[in-house]
């Protein structure tokens, strides 16, 4: 199903692994969920604050995100170089403790984000078919996401 200002919404049968794909790029975005849906998972992908109908994502305002109601885990693809996706990760980790995130980062990067990676799993720049299934799934897996993160 297709929302009016946003992402398109999970299925109501809750079947398979929940996957919601932050990308800003569609090409990207739509590889990036058909890779998710061949390895098991059930994916849905948003491309950010500048796809929404509104040019505005609630997150950049700390507002709930209906696409992430149903997420078991956030694969967050955005550039963490932009503030506003930085601001959108720190309310995806505030309003959502309990979901796994798994951030997606150049490896030279990882250490100047560090502040705005912690609570988050980190998979670096380029993802294979792989990377991003491992990443997705020992999110998915870890008892508890935070914790998780900081071993």
């Amino acid at each position: 199903m297709k929302s009016s200002n946003g992402p398109p919404d999970f299925r109501d049968d809750h079947l398979r692994p929940r996957v919601l794909v932050e990308e800003e790029d569609g090409a990207v975005r739509a590889a990036i969920v058909d890779m998710l849906e061949d390895a098991g998972f059930e994916s849905i992908g948003c491309g950010g604050p500048d796809s929404q109908a509104s040019g505005h994502c609630p997150l950049e305002s700390h507002e709930k995100c209906g696409a992430t109601e149903n997420t078991d885990v956030i694969f967050c693809s955005l550039r963490m170089s932009d503030p506003r996706n930085r601001e959108i990760l720190k309310s995806l980790k505030r309003l959502h403790r309990n979901t796994p995130i798994v951030v997606e980062v150049p490896k030279p990067q990882a250490a100047s984000l560090h502040g705005s990676l912690i609570g988050t799993h980190v998979v670096y720049t380029p993802i294979t078919r792989r990377s991003l299934t491992k990443a997705v799934l020992d999110a998915w897996k870890a008892e508890d996401p935070i914790l998780e993160t900081l071993r």
